[in-house]
């Protein structure tokens, strides 16, 4: 467990597989896995 921890590598490894997991995550819990988000918000100015 301690050579995990001194191995950058593998650390950097963990830590972007770690955020990618939370990110999908959250698309997930908010709903945009369909992409149907409506229209534009701006579109009457």
């Amino acid at each position: 467990m301690q050579s995990i921890k001194n191995n950058e590598y593998l650390r950097f490894i963990g830590f972007t597989l770690f955020y990618l997991i939370v990110l999908v995550l959250l698309f997930l819990i908010h709903g945009f896995h369909d992409m149907n988000a409506g229209p534009f918000i701006y579109t009457e100015f």
